[in-house]
């Protein structure tokens, strides 16, 4: 029973669950105006604070979820050229020896693996195998006329995923203060609580009520989305990061939390990975390939 209940509650905080916590509170909300009815205060007085906050809260609301969407559209600009950029170096690689063109393609798959192993807000974990792989493009001894010329601009592009990859730590680490958190849940939560008691015991009026703490609600889980990077991840991350793999070679590393949860379903071959210990170990991982079928 406990085990449920946590992870329902965690599904909730992660923003990961829409549909079921809208509900409950519309319901709740929509019985407590009910049982309520006419005993309540000033209803002048009421109205004044409903007001109140809802200018308030909306202002807050309103603002904030521009920033983060902002926000979240930068990161997902700064990853879809991260990874332009290591398909570049693997095919860049083709003119170099075997053993070297290898290595390369092995450690791009490695610095792809240890991304998805983080949190986007956690991208600097992954920072020694993005060494690694500049180390070995830096290595690199050209041969020829081409080579060098290849070498030149592989050389430029790891300059390029640097910058991008120090843009991406400072824009994910913007994500809202505790402070901020508090001050949006207590506005709701007395806002919810004003639009409980303003229908003064009408059928009509408590379900009303119920649908707009419901809406509420839902903009809070959307913001949570938001704030969390993980908006419209299936078609910014997931899938364009599947077509990576693919084009590389390479099954598609999923972890499996992403597909249990919803978050994206992946077809064909694939790399599931399951990690055992909590975040942020990641050296106990364990990871199976799957033919989940569908595929091309």
């Amino acid at each position: 029973m406990i085990g449920p209940l946590r992870s329902a509650i965690r599904s909730v905080v992660r923003g990961e669950t829409t549909i079921w916590p809208a509900a409950i509170c519309g319901v709740v909300v929509a019985a407590a105006s009910l049982l309520i009815g006419s005993s309540r205060g000033n209803l002048d007085v009421d109205v004044a604070l409903a007001s109140m906050t809802t200018f308030l809260f909306g202002v807050l609301l309103a603002f904030t979820i521009a920033r983060t969407r902002e926000r979240i559209a930068m990161v997902q600009d700064l990853v879809s050229r991260g990874n332009a950029s290591l398909l570049s170096l693997h095919q860049m690689a083709e003119v170099f020896p075997a053993e070297e063109r290898a290595a390369i393609r092995e450690l791009i798959d490695c610095q792809l693996v240890d991304q998805i192993d983080y949190r986007l807000v956690d991208n600097h974990r992954s920072a020694p195998s993005h060494q690694a792989l500049v180390t070995a493009v830096y290595a690199l001894e050209p041969r020829n006329s081409q080579q060098g010329t290849v070498y030149r601009v592989m050389v430029e592009t790891c300059v390029d995923m640097g910058t991008n990859r120090l843009l991406i730590e400072t824009t994910a680490g913007q994500s809202l203060s505790p402070l901020e958190w508090t001050g949006m849940l207590l506005l709701l939560f007395l806002l919810i609580c004003l639009i409980a008691v303003l229908p003064g015991g009408t059928v009509l009026g408590a379900i009303a009520a119920g649908v707009l703490a419901g809406t509420l609600v839902t903009l809070m889980v959307l913001l949570r989305k938001l704030d969390l990077l993980r908006w419209h991840e299936r078609v910014s991350i997931w899938e364009p990061a599947a077509r990576l793999f693919r084009s590389m070679g390479r099954h598609p590393y999923v972890p499996r939390d992403v597909i249990d949860h919803g978050r994206y379903r992946p077809t064909g071959t694939i790399r599931v990975v399951d990690y055992p210990d909590p975040y942020p170990d990641r050296s106990t991982k364990v990871v199976t390939v799957v033919d989940l079928g569908g595929g091309t």
